[in-house]
């Protein structure tokens, strides 16, 4: 198992796609869309692989030269709860303060999500939102 940056449009990113697909949008009935694809080329992808299989990804999105933000963090379902999400995160974390640019990242926490985020060390920001139909919260954390 291991955690690595994806390459855009590689075959692994494509498994990260159908990933990102089967985790977060189909159980509230979205599908990607092309515009949301096109955007994703300046986009860093990462992912972790268990026996060659896809399972746990997240996008990373650059705001300013200081500031990213976490998008479509996903786990295998049947692997939710097995520490992969907080080692994808806390992987990411380590590889942006060992490059030492960034400063802070944020993120849209979906409401079930919140403590999660919360025991890694990001801190709500401002009041919830409603967004793809569901209560989200803007979170922060500066980064060492």
């Amino acid at each position: 198992m291991k955690l690595i940056e994806i390459e855009f449009g590689s075959n692994l990113y494509q498994e990260m796609l159908v990933l990102r697909d089967e985790m977060l949008r189909k159980p509230i009935g979205l599908e990607h869309s092309e515009a949301d694809l096109q955007k994703e080329p300046g986009y860093r992808h990462f992912g972790i692989l268990k026996n060659d299989e896809m399972i746990a990804c997240l996008m990373m999105v650059p705001h300013t030269n200081e500031l990213v933000q976490i998008r479509q963090m996903a786990v295998l379902d049947k692997l939710q709860g097995s520490g992969y999400g907080k080692l994808i995160m806390t992987g990411v974390e380590e590889i942006l303060s060992k490059e030492g640019r960034i400063k802070r990242i944020f993120l849209n926490a979906r409401g079930t999500a919140i403590g999660f985020y919360a025991k890694l060390g990001y801190t709500g920001v401002g009041d919830k939102f409603t967004e793809v139909g569901i209560p989200h919260l803007r979170m922060e954390k500066g980064i060492l």
